[in-house]
């Protein structure tokens, strides 16, 4: 099992509307097949830290490429980042967990 994370650094004030536009992703994400998704929002974080979290679940890595692939290619999705983009303070990171118990 495997667990992707995208990270959002947001600029002040944009947290609400990102955590608000990460929905429209989440519906994107699973018509490709996501599974699991979830938007987490901190509370409490350093200054340089995320403070919103896209999570989804993947029983494969390929499965998982194969999702992220098709979510990229829709052009529904590429409106979307045209439309997040001006709300962070920097590209959304992705970072790729193993499940390990």
């Amino acid at each position: 099992m495997y667990v992707s994370r995208l990270t959002f650094l947001t600029l002040p004030g944009k947290t609400g509307e990102v955590e608000h536009e990460l929905k429209t992703l989440r519906d994107i994400v699973k018509q490709a097949g996501g599974e699991n998704t979830r938007i987490l929002r901190t509370h409490f974080a350093s200054s340089d830290a995320p403070n919103v979290v896209f999570t989804q679940d993947a029983p494969e890595l390929k499965t998982l490429e194969e999702q992220i692939r098709k979510v990229t290619a829709e052009p529904t999705f590429q409106q979307w980042s045209k439309k997040v983009s001006p709300l962070l303070r920097q590209s959304p990171n992705r970072e790729i967990y193993m499940v390990v118990d």
